[in-house]
C-alpha cells in the first residue's frame, strides 16, 4: 500500500551568524497519509505561519528559509516502524 509522507525544515538566517553549537533549524513531519492530497494540505497549511519565506530556494532577505519534500513510500504489513524510520531520515533529506 502505498503512503506519503511530508518534512519541512525551517531555518532563520539570521541565526546563521550566531555562534552556536548546534543546528538552527526546526524540523516538521506531517502525519503519514493515505492520500497524497491530504499530506501536501497539511504542507500548504504549515506553509502560512511563515508568510516571509524563502521556500526551496534561497533568496536573501527572508526571514525564513524552509525546504520541504513529500516522499512517497510502500508499507507492507510488516512494516511496523516506518513512521519512527521516517522521523530519524528526516535528518539525512533536507
Amino acid at each position: 500500500m502505498l503512503k506519503y509522507v511530508a518534512f519541512m525544515k525551517v531555518d532563520r538566517p539570521a541565526r546563521w551568524t550566531e555562534w552556536c553549537c548546534g543546528p538552527t533549524a526546526q524540523l516538521f513531519t506531517s502525519p503519514i497519509e493515505k492520500e497524497k492530497s491530504k499530506v501536501e494540505q497539511w504542507l500548504e497549511e504549515e506553509l502560512k505561519r511563515y508568510p516571509d519565506a524563502s521556500v526551496n530556494e534561497r533568496f536573501e532577505n527572508k526571514k525564513y528559509f524552509i525546504q520541504t519534500t513529500i516522499i512517497a513510500f510502500n508499507v507492507e504489513k510488516s512494516s511496523e516502524n516506518a513512521g519512527a524510520f521516517l522521523t530519524e531520515l528526516l535528518h539525512f533529506l533536507l
